[in-house]
């Protein structure tokens, strides 16, 4: 089962499916990699983000094997609560037999990662660095694309591997740039000293993520908890990776959108009249058409003539001003009943029954029709709405339209000047290439 995605700011937050690292074996005395975000506890960083490596020392990426010394049992992810999740980390202690896995479903890291790298080889492939404390791991990547690979399947076997790369390229992009997002807020807020604003940031993502999750389990109709969690585990998922999941998302939206604020322009009426003048055939209609129809079968009735009195009877209802959706529920025997009272087609060439197509379009709006007689039955229109081809007005609601579509386009714009500064000045070096 595939949860949906729940959008937040033009952003779709989408929650995949989580594997987990088995029987991985770490090296002696080396802490274990932290839940995406979660940095080891310290005085000074212990919020969102994580605390990792450097990059200088971390080599091209590497399967793991089950080589290397032992280390201790830690606790996996779906042990902790949801409010403590923000600040547990899973911690090594020497001589134990195996360590449970963490889960892949954020980038892994540690402070002395290259002890590790020194003296196992980690089940971890590390496909890219964010400056020297965030790490994403192949397995991160592999779970955001999985859950979109559906939309694919109908493919044959090769495009649906190069989709697969593509969506990997994308999915890739898309963590990197959250992630730089949540370290720049947190190197602005160190320098101002303002670390303490981090709470209230993570505080109100938290309720936002928990909304979210209220809105997913409503939209799989689970009557208990249990059941929304049974549906999680049955996808490999925990309410504690899920909500995680959304809480950094958010918070990285959240920062972009405050960032984006002053930057964004917000274009005048000389921009959105020059548009309108620069692009006429975007603005372009054709004849459309919102019509209702009673049908009235021959088969029904005694004689044609019986069939054409009753929808002459129902036609002046209709004149003397009964809703003609009404008549369409009382008297129709076609499919316009069980199409909520509308006709078949809106455009041109598009009517059914063709015999009416002219007919249709030469109703004036609220207009009724005369009793038409068609081979198998005789017919009663209306038309709603009425479209004519042609250009657009430039009235208030397309200005508005055009409005909003220039907005979005200097946020897109902007968005992307703040994602290539954050890449540039961020330290990303990305160590794979889709698979």
């Amino acid at each position: 089962m595939r949860v949906e995605p729940v959008r937040r700011w033009g952003v779709w937050l989408t929650i995949a499916t989580v594997g987990w690292l088995s029987g991985c074996k770490w090296c002696h005395k080396v802490p274990l990699p932290t839940i995406r975000g979660q940095a080891p506890s310290s005085s000074t960083d212990s919020s969102e983000l994580a605390r990792p490596l450097s990059p200088a020392v971390l080599p091209p990426p590497l399967e793991c094997g089950n080589e290397g010394p032992k280390a201790a049992a830690g606790k996996g992810p779906s042990n902790l609560s949801p409010h403590s999740l923000a600040t547990s980390t899973l911690k090594a202690e020497q001589g134990a037999e195996e360590v449970m896995p963490a889960s892949l479903s954020w980038p892994q890291t540690a402070v002395r990662l290259h002890e590790l790298l020194q003296r196992a080889t980690p089940r971890i492939k590390i496909v890219a660095l964010i400056g020297s404390h965030t790490v994403v791991t192949d397995q991160e990547v592999r779970e955001a694309v999985y859950q979109r690979l559906a939309e694919y399947r109908h493919l044959p076997g090769p495009l649906r591997a190069a989709k697969q790369q593509e969506l990997y390229a994308a999915e890739l992009r898309r963590i990197i740039e959250r992630e730089l997002l949540l370290a720049d807020m947190q190197a602005r807020l160190k320098k101002a000293g303002k670390l303490s604003a981090m709470e209230e940031i993570r505080d109100y993502a938290e309720k936002t993520a928990d909304r979210a999750l209220h809105q997913i389990r409503k939209a799989y109709g689970t009557e208990s908890d249990e059941e929304f969690l049974n549906i999680l585990r049955a996808q490999g998922l925990t309410l504690q990776i899920v909500r995680r999941q959304l809480i950094r998302q958010i918070m990285a939206d959240e920062y972009a959108r405050t960032l984006l604020k002053d930057r964004v322009r917000t274009p005048g009426f000389a921009e959105i009249r020059a548009y309108y003048e620069a692009h006429p055939d975007e603005f372009r209609t054709e004849d459309q058409v919102q019509w209702q129809h009673i049908f009235f079968s021959f088969a029904r009735y005694p004689s044609e003539a019986a069939a054409r009195q009753h929808a002459e009877q129902v036609r002046q209802l209709a004149l003397q001003g009964v809703d003609f959706a009404t008549l369409v529920q009382q008297h129709d025997q076609g499919l316009a009943a069980g199409n909520g009272g509308w006709g078949i087609g809106h455009r041109r060439g598009q009517i059914q029954p063709a015999d009416l197509e002219n007919v249709v379009w030469s109703l004036r709006p609220g207009e009724i029709s005369e009793v038409i007689t068609t081979s198998s039955g005789c017919h009663l229109l209306k038309v709603v709405e009425r479209k004519y081809a042609g250009i657009r007005p430039f009235d208030g609601k397309l200005q508005d339209e055009i409005r909003e579509k220039l907005l979005r386009h200097n946020r897109e714009s902007e968005y992307s000047r703040l994602i290539a500064e954050l890449w540039r000045t961020g330290g990303v070096q990305v160590v794979a290439s889709p698979p």
